[in-house]
């Protein structure tokens, strides 16, 4: 079989083929999308602002039974064939502003615009993330909270479907899995495969990691443990097809209670008080003004980025911003569109001195190397199993004014929630089982390393000279020290792990930033050349309570509202230490149940 190269340059790591082959255009015949505004009924129990990764999935659930009639109303395009998230024709043409701790660059926020939204464009690394991690968001929510690992578990259950590996690969490259934390639902078809064929040299790569000091190696990262592990992509193990929200949650499916319309942006949540009673929307390229009714409930999905512009279009958000804006107060919610987070990387580049790697055992396989659909492979750890820094780390962490690296004039409630989280990472940082770096292994010299756990927090605003414009995103990357500190450690670990005895023969040379490059000039390198996300963006609706930030409940109820939720990353208060693809269908399995 011929050999799959990925490329590890920071100019070339976003056009790694991170997407399984593109679906063909039949695999999308049975969608049932609505033409024009005027198809849409007057009133539906729900209305879903948003087609995409929990959108579909709720929408898919509520309709099933045929009980309640639902409308998902969707900004962009109907079709997207699963494509990689490079794909400028399915992804939104957004911007941060320049980050002032990352010499004024700005940053390409990229999300999904399709039906299916980001996972239909995403990596389709199907991880989750650790215990403690999920224990922290019910820790943030409050007492009695059904947030923590054991109470989301039957949900990531029931939101994929898995498929073991291949014996024969499972035995060639030690892939183990544990059952018990995987379902099988026959009526879940979002697929948790492996592909059926492994790149040999994966397997001196695994040995050298898996003998790196303190490495743990669980059975299955899927049962909320750190370490290093193979994991499942999002596809099918039959076509080896993208396995999205669309494919899952849409395609096939023609019922009369469901209905989306695409090329359609709502506006505005309309409210009678503070219960609210349907949407405000317009086509994507006109001005017309539209309005539908929820009988039940207004369901929010439209992601992280624009869910906080629906909500501050609506006047729910803070006072000072809407005030700016000209917008009427219904509700002041000063945790909108603040908190925001996003998993940071960055490359560290390598190349044999000798001019060849090592190479793999030869051993006997049947399957296709095309069916791999990304890195399978990775160490998730812990700040503890990186370095002997970490209780310096979490101390000076720890010490900090929680109000001394948010913007100028934060709210005190938003000030308090991150007192809350201060305390949280401050554990999280001392924890053995909290993945804070990412290390994907693909069997090649060094590689990306990936921050899981970001303490500078940012924003998404509206525009106050023009709300219904792109949102005003912040990453705020690297405003807090304790960010460069870690990735630091992160830079180190990929030292220590290139220099393992099982590559010495091949020399392996560090190339970007060069190994001599430490202190300052490190830091000075890190900010010139970080990447602030891994499209995960989270937190900007935040499940907490309203005294701390919070923008919706334990049930995802807008706080100060009745009738209106918010499904989608949004409403994670902190990044999981994993992609966060999985925690969303998970979010929206839960809900589900809670709205019906």
């Amino acid at each position: 079989m011929g050999s799959r190269v990925f490329s590890i340059s920071l100019a070339t790591i976003l056009t790694t083929a991170w997407a399984a082959p593109a679906e063909t255009a039949e695999r999308f015949g049975y969608a049932n999308i609505l033409q024009r505004g005027t198809q849409v009924r007057d009133a539906y129990d729900y209305i879903i602002a948003g087609a995409g990764t929990a959108g579909l999935t709720l929408a898919d659930r509520l309709t099933a039974d045929g009980k309640y009639s639902v409308l998902v109303i969707e900004y962009c395009y109907p079709s997207s064939n699963g494509r990689n998230f490079l794909d400028p024709g399915i992804s939104y043409n957004i911007s941060s502003i320049p980050q002032v701790d990352m010499n004024n660059r700005e940053q390409q926020v990229r999300i999904g615009c399709c039906v299916g939204g980001s996972s239909a464009i995403n990596g389709m690394v199907f991880v989750r993330g650790t215990k403690p991690e999920y224990d922290g968001w019910a820790e943030l929510g409050g007492t009695k909270s059904t947030w923590d690992w054991n109470g989301v578990l039957p949900y990531f259950k029931k939101a994929s479907h898995f498929n073991p590996p291949d014996e024969v690969l499972a035995k060639n490259f030690n892939i183990t899995w544990d059952p018990e934390v995987w379902g099988q639902d026959p009526d879940t078809h979002i697929y948790a495969s492996y592909p059926n064929y492994e790149e040999p040299v994966m397997i001196p790569f695994y040995n050298a990691a898996a003998k790196m000091p303190k490495m743990p190696i669980p059975k299955d990262g899927a049962g909320g443990k750190s370490g290093l592990f193979w994991f499942p992509t999002s596809m099918d193990n039959q076509k080896y097809w993208r396995s999205y929200s669309r494919t899952g949650h849409y395609d096939n499916i023609k019922r009369d209670n469901y209905d989306v319309i695409t090329m359609h942006k709502v506006k505005k949540i309309l409210f009678d008080g503070t219960t609210a009673t349907g949407v405000q929307f317009s086509p994507r390229d006109t001005n017309q003004t539209l309005t539908a009714r929820a009988r039940k409930e207004v369901i929010i999905s439209a992601g992280t980025v624009h869910t906080p512009q629906i909500l501050q279009n609506s006047g729910i958000g803070p006072k000072d911003l809407l005030t700016q804006a000209k917008i009427p107060i219904l509700i002041e919610l000063p945790g909108v569109g603040q908190n925001f987070q996003d998993h940071a990387y960055l490359a560290v580049n390598y190349q044999w001195g000798n001019g060849s790697g090592p190479i793999g055992p030869n051993i006997t396989q049947t399957g296709n190397p095309s069916s791999i659909a990304g890195p399978n492979l990775g160490a998730w750890i812990g700040l503890p199993t990186m370095t002997d820094d970490f209780e310096k780390i979490a101390s000076r962490y720890e010490a900090q004014d929680p109000a001394q690296y948010l913007p100028k004039n934060t709210h005190p409630t938003v000030i308090a929630g991150y007192k809350a989280f201060q305390k949280l990472h401050a554990k999280l940082l001392r924890s053995t089982n909290s993945n804070w770096l990412w290390l994907p292994i693909f069997g090649q010299p060094g590689g990306i390393v990936m921050s899981m756990h970001v303490v500078s927090h940012g924003t998404i605003n509206i525009d106050p000279a023009n709300p219904d414009a792109e949102p005003i995103v912040d990453y705020r990357a690297l405003s807090n020290p304790i960010d460069l500190d870690i990735m630091v450690e992160n830079i180190r670990y990929m030292r220590k792990f290139m220099n393992s005895s099982a590559f010495a023969a091949s020399r392996p040379t560090e190339t970007g930033p060069g190994i001599n490059v430490e202190g300052n000039e490190l830091k000075e390198w890190i900010k010139s050349v970080l990447i602030p996300t891994n499209f995960h963006p989270i937190a900007t609706a935040a499940k907490k309570p309203k005294e701390m930030g919070g923008v919706v409940d334990e049930e995802l109820r807008v706080h100060g509202t009745k009738g209106l939720r918010i499904v989608d990353g949004s409403i994670m208060p902190t990044l999981p230490g994993a992609n966060t693809q999985q925690s969303v269908y998970m979010i929206a399995e839960k809900v589900s149940l809670l709205t019906c």
